[in-house]
């Protein structure tokens, strides 16, 4: 009784169940999410509608969103799918358990070179990718590289992002 009490009180998102708090942003949640249909573990990036419109922040969902759905790389955090409810927005994305770059950096310090140059070349793979898809991500760094199980770099983040109709002299030479 007591499992069907506690599995009923988890909220559910579309096909999705969400779970435990994995991040969290000034406009929004990352939370761990399983897809019941498959069983599929998921991170569903939760943002608030009205604190975006507040402080003027939707074009930048929007761009986050277009630019996710363009790339589609072994190296690059996948976007699955877009929800929507009248206070929140869903984005479903690949949920990586290696945590970020950063964390690995600050806990064992200074990489062998060899490790070095694998992480450097998975995160050249991916921004020669999306540039070659119009996308300049504008915000790589070390909290925004992620790692799969397997140690493999995922780029993540492109809330700050440009598409090719956006990049101009005036993006290339102001810088946020």
């Amino acid at each position: 009784m007591a499992n069907r009490t506690s599995a009923s009180s988890k909220t559910r998102v579309g096909k999705y169940e969400l779970g435990r708090t994995l991040g969290e942003g000034s406009f929004a949640k990352v939370k761990f999410a399983r897809n019941l249909e498959t069983g599929e573990n998921v991170a569903i990036k939760i943002v608030d509608k009205e604190k975006v419109m507040k402080h003027k922040m939707i074009g930048q969902i929007k761009r986050e969103i277009s630019t996710m759905k363009l790339i589609r790389h072994p190296n690059v955090i996948r976007m699955y799918e877009v929800m929507a409810s009248k206070t929140k927005i869903y984005i479903v994305l690949e949920f990586v358990t290696g945590g970020e770059l950063f964390g690995k950096i600050a806990s064992r310090g200074r990489f062998k070179e060899d490790e070095a140059r694998k992480y450097f070349q998975q995160l050249i793979n991916a921004v020669d990718y999306c540039h070659s898809r119009g996308v300049y991500h504008r915000d790589l760094k070390p909290e925004n590289l992620l790692l799969d199980a397997n140690g493999v770099l995922k780029v993540s983040d492109f809330g700050l992002s440009a598409l090719p109709q956006q990049v101009g002299v005036s993006v290339l030479l102001y810088v946020l």
